[in-house]
């Protein structure tokens, strides 16, 4: 996707809608670009893993008025804009930790800009690419999404948004004791490795095929001018 069309988009967004416009007061630019995935749908409670600032969290709570979300961030400064910006809303809650496969106190990478920082190291591409620099390490907390959501968080039909950079499988892997409770999946998936060590979107797309989800949509594909970066995947799960 067309980076400057996409800010422009985000600031019409922004200018033209009361909830975004007063998230963009804040510095927090609603991800207006995931509207054509996912505005379709209906869901009970979102369950949004690498929220960042509240990026993803203000279109949610714009598109799915009715839905509880519930973001994970593990970074203090990132989630103290987070928590600033929805404080009056009862229907959104900030759990301040990542998601993945085991409970541990886990090296974060941070960047200049907060929203590339990853449990895995930056790699040459990315760096290349998206000018990710990591200025600092920090230990953060990160468990199951079993062991810091309830069951009774979730209702009949729930999302799942992933956007870790790099970190997706390990994500998949600790929610995995509530995967049949989601309806819908919808991550950032790189088609290259643009973080050391981090599995590419085929394995993530055959981890859920395994367990009962369908790809249904690539969206908003970031590309260099050799090849396709990375892309945001909708899945679905199987009637059958």
């Amino acid at each position: 996707m067309n980076h400057t069309l996409l800010r422009i988009g985000k600031l019409w967004a922004g200018l033209t809608t009361p909830a975004y416009r007063r998230a963009l007061k804040s510095g927090v630019g609603a991800t207006v670009e995931h509207r054509a995935a996912l505005e379709r749908f209906s869901f009970d409670t979102v369950v949004d893993i690498g929220a960042n600032r509240g990026q993803f969290a203000t279109f949610a709570r714009a598109t799915f008025p009715q839905a509880r979300i519930v973001s994970f961030e593990p970074l203090r400064e990132p989630g103290d804009t987070f928590s600033k910006l929805f404080a009056d809303d009862p229907q959104v809650t900030l759990v301040r930790a990542a998601v993945g496969a085991t409970a541990a106190d886990l090296v974060m990478h941070v960047t200049e800009k907060e929203d590339s920082s990853s449990f895995l190291e930056v790699g040459e591409l990315q760096n290349a690419t998206f000018g990710s620099v990591v200025v600092e390490t920090r230990v953060v907390r990160c468990a199951p999404l079993d062991q810091l959501l309830a069951p009774d968080s979730l209702g009949a039909s729930n999302l799942l948004k992933i956007d870790t950079q790099g970190y997706e499988l390990e994500v998949l892997k600790g929610s995995e004791a509530y995967l049949a409770r989601f309806s819908a999946i919808y991550c950032e998936l790189s088609f290259v490795e643009l973080y050391k060590g981090q599995p590419t979107a085929s394995p993530v797309i055959r981890f859920l095929h395994e367990r009962g989800f369908e790809l249904r949509g690539v969206y908003n594909q970031a590309s260099s001018s050799k090849m396709a970066l990375q892309a945001d995947f909708l899945f679905e799960r199987s009637p059958s």
